[in-house]
């Protein structure tokens, strides 16, 4: 006698049997990847918004970590932290239906919301513990019309006298399609199913492109390899080029040339102060009968070109012309 069941209890009753049968398989499988569902060890959250937060914890990668330790607690400015991170770009690779460009590493309203938050962090660090962030944005789609939001993650820490900066995840999306399910079932802004990976010293992670090395800015090297995801950052000099960045060429040139202007005046002023100890100096010998006519000649001479170059005022040039007539 064959029995005959429907087929949704079928195809249920081969599901079940799938996942029995293959289950041992997956725990081996997963032994393989010891690291694929950690979660980063937090010691404590600094700020935590949502998914968004920026936290300390320990380095993944102990050893290395020992071989260059961390300078914490670290005392930076806000400013110029914030100038340092908007500084950093990301190089993406062209192909064949685009060329190579460059984009922001953060987005302003990124470096917004965790900069102050990042300083708070550094300067409560110890010694063993790194920054960790994850931070929002919106990127946009479909032609400019729909904004599509993301996260980066990474890893701070301060070392050598520089910033370190290591990229886990950046700009990771919720895939559309779990997404466009979950809404038909009323359930939004759900992203637990997203990892975020804050990146490690011991591993590269996987990036669009590289970040660019410009002033202040430059990549760490492992194993005699450049790492495009880890950046070490001079705050002060990153800072300093990225303002200098903003201002129009015009204004640079101004700012040039008023600078040599300024430049000139100064030695322009100490000539005259060297003039007039000389002035001074020769009147002293006047008083002492030690000046002759021809000389009094010259410090009146060389007095009328100072008040002719305008190094010194009208004032200034009756006065001293009237304490040399005066000694005759």
């Amino acid at each position: 006698m064959r029995l005959y069941l429907p087929d949704c209890i079928r195809d249920i009753t081969i599901v079940l049997a799938l996942v029995v049968g293959v289950f041992p398989l997956q725990v081996a499988a997963f032994d393989l990847f010891p690291d694929a569902f950690k979660k980063t060890k937090i010691n404590r959250y600094v700020w935590q918004l949502q998914e968004q937060y920026v936290a300390l914890a320990p380095p993944v990668d102990q050893e290395m970590a020992r071989r260059t330790p961390n300078q914490h607690p670290a005392a930076l400015d806000v400013g110029d932290v914030r100038d340092a991170l908007l500084s950093l770009e990301l190089w993406i690779d062209g192909g064949f239906f685009r060329n190579e460009e460059a984009e922001h590493l953060f987005s302003p309203g990124q470096v917004a919301t965790m900069v102050r938050h990042v300083v708070v962090a550094l300067s409560k660090a110890k010694r063993d513990e790194d920054v960790v962030f994850n931070i929002g944005g919106y990127g946009r789609v479909a032609a400019d019309l729909v904004s599509e939001k993301y996260w980066t993650a990474g890893r701070i820490f301060y070392a050598n006298g520089k910033l370190n900066i290591i990229i886990g995840t950046y700009q990771a999306k919720k895939d559309r399609g779990t997404r466009q399910a979950e809404g038909a079932y009323g359930i939004l802004n759900n992203y637990a199913d997203i990892r975020f990976d804050h990146g490690n010293r011991g591993k590269v992670a996987s990036m669009p492109g590289r970040i660019s090395t410009t002033i202040g800015v430059t990549l760490s090297s492992s194993r005699g390899r450049e790492r495009p995801d880890w950046v070490q950052i001079d705050v002060a000099a990153a800072a300093f080029a990225f303002q200098d960045s903003l201002l129009p060429e015009e204004e640079k040139r101004r700012e040039i040339k008023v600078k040599q202007e300024a430049a000139k005046l100064t030695v322009e002023r100490r000539q005259m102060r060297e003039e007039m100890a000389r002035l001074r100096k020769q009147l002293d010998n006047l008083k002492s009968g030690g000046l002759t006519a021809s000389a009094l000649e010259r410090r009146l001479a060389t007095l009328q070109e100072l008040k002719d170059r305008d190094l010194i005022t009208d004032d200034e040039f009756q006065d001293r012309r009237q304490a040399i007539l005066e000694e005759l």
